[in-house]
């Protein structure tokens, strides 16, 4: 964990002036509102610095240089996208190909899901190549298309790594993969959470590091909630990346319910209807990880009171049911306590 932050925190400056030489940056303007030209090198970062930890401890295992093709796969095309502007199809026939490489060379697979309907155990039988890859692309996207704001994907990601960790400890090799890339996005929040004294250093995770993070979490997930000495179940694990799920699940709906394509970019995700309320991305940042922060607990609790999976996963269903809803609310609560402090200020101003 202590190389994995130190390669990535190394490789965020080592990298920044190569970014703004090959114009790897992200500039303002359309849906994009920050100021000046950001470096987009978090994803590579993150990628060297995860590696050259699990290197110290797992060694060139079998296991390791799967997901090290798998994950470089994701962040070349990520790069290229973040410079290019990559089409949909492009991106989506690299995320098949990882995860086919994570499929056949690892093994890990989505071969259950648990007992979600209280009827038993859901095997996937000759339909497991396919929910895998379907669950897989779902964890991935949701990732990458929530990382609208400074600091909201790498700390989502932290939150769900931290919570699978905490089930199996560190010395599963799962859990200790998860352990060594949270240290690596510690170092990489370090130059994009929104706080004043790193602007000067301020750089973006890009899709390269979305989909890395996403990736990773699906791995982590997989080896911890599948067979006979599984950690955790499937539906457990729904809990702790609920948020990502819930914006990627709503948006969608809500797209192709107005007819329109859900690969089209808007600016209907929860950061974007929090941002109109709250118009602060560290509030926005405040929000939504608390709100996650609460499903990973629910989660937390649930596996460890022994609670059954049907009753998880009605839970589960409710709330995304209703999470747009409750993040609007959440903007308006905040729209209206905005107002009503800054009215307070004139008032107080015009007695004095």
């Amino acid at each position: 964990m202590l190389v994995a932050f130190t390669v990535t925190v190394a490789f965020m400056f080592a990298l920044r002036p190569l970014a703004h030489r090959l114009r790897l940056v992200d500039r303002p303007g359309g849906r994009k509102s920050h100021m000046g030209d950001v470096p987009i090198i978090g994803g590579i970062a993150m990628f060297i610095g995860v590696f050259s930890g699990i290197s110290l401890v797992a060694g060139p295992t079998f296991l390791i240089v799967t997901l090290l093709l798998s994950s470089f796969l994701l962040v070349v095309i990520g790069v290229l996208d973040d410079k290019y502007a990559l089409t949909a199809s492009v991106r989506i026939s690299i995320q098949i190909a990882a995860v086919l490489i994570m499929y056949y060379g690892s093994g890990f697979r989505l071969a259950d899901i648990g007992d979600p309907f209280g009827t038993g155990i859901i095997g996937m039988g000759p339909f497991t190549l396919i929910f895998t890859t379907v669950v897989a692309l779902t964890v991935i996207n949701a990732y990458n298309l929530i990382d609208g704001a400074d600091g909201l994907a790498g700390s989502l990601a932290l939150i769900a790594l931290l919570a699978v960790s905490f089930v199996g400890g560190y010395a599963h090799p799962s859990t200790a993969i998860g352990l060594t890339v949270c240290a690596a996005i510690v170092g990489f929040l370090l130059f994009n959470y929104p706080v004043k004294w790193n602007r000067p250093v301020r750089s973006f995770m890009g899709d390269a590091g979305s989909t890395f993070l996403g990736f990773t979490i699906m791995w982590v997930v997989l080896g911890a909630s599948q067979g006979a000495d599984r950690l955790v179940s499937p539906v457990i694990g729904l809990w702790f990346a609920s948020v990502p799920i819930y914006d990627l699940l709503t948006c969608f709906v809500q797209r192709m319910s107005h007819g329109k394509s859900p690969f089209q970019p808007g600016r209907d995700h929860f950061h974007h209807v929090l941002n109109r309320g709250t118009s602060h991305v560290r509030r926005t940042l405040m929000v939504l990880t608390a709100l996650q922060a609460i499903y990973a607990s629910i989660g937390l609790a649930g596996h460890f009171a022994g609670a059954p999976d049907w009753l998880m996963f009605a839970g589960w269903s409710v709330l995304g049911l209703t999470q747009f809803v409750v993040v609007r609310k959440l903007a308006t609560y905040k729209r209206w306590f905005r107002l009503h402090r800054r009215a307070s200020r004139r008032m107080s101003a015009a007695a004095r």
